[in-house]
């Protein structure tokens, strides 16, 4: 489980699967995972995570500008991650 400390997680909804809040994972516990989402660090318990986490390269080559919500792109910003058209 630590493989996946300091990578992204994304939250999508709707059909287009349009991403609306992305987070970091910050620290991994022997039962919980602490993810950043902005404005907000949740803990999930391992049972509860449901979302697989990936790079920052991997984010920038899957996702392009049009997936992403206004508020989502701020956020990527902040990260420091590259939104391609």
């Amino acid at each position: 489980m630590k493989d996946i400390l300091n990578k992204y997680c994304v939250k999508t909804f709707g059909v287009s699967g349009a991403i609306k809040e992305i987070g970091l994972v910050k620290k991994v516990a022997g039962r919980t995972i602490h993810v950043d989402w902005g404005m907000k660090v949740w803990i999930y318990q391992n049972k509860d995570f449901q979302w697989i986490p990936i790079s920052k390269e991997e984010l920038e080559a899957k996702y392009r500008k049009h997936k992403f919500t206004e508020e989502a792109l701020k956020r990527a910003a902040a990260l420091g991650i590259e939104v391609n058209d």
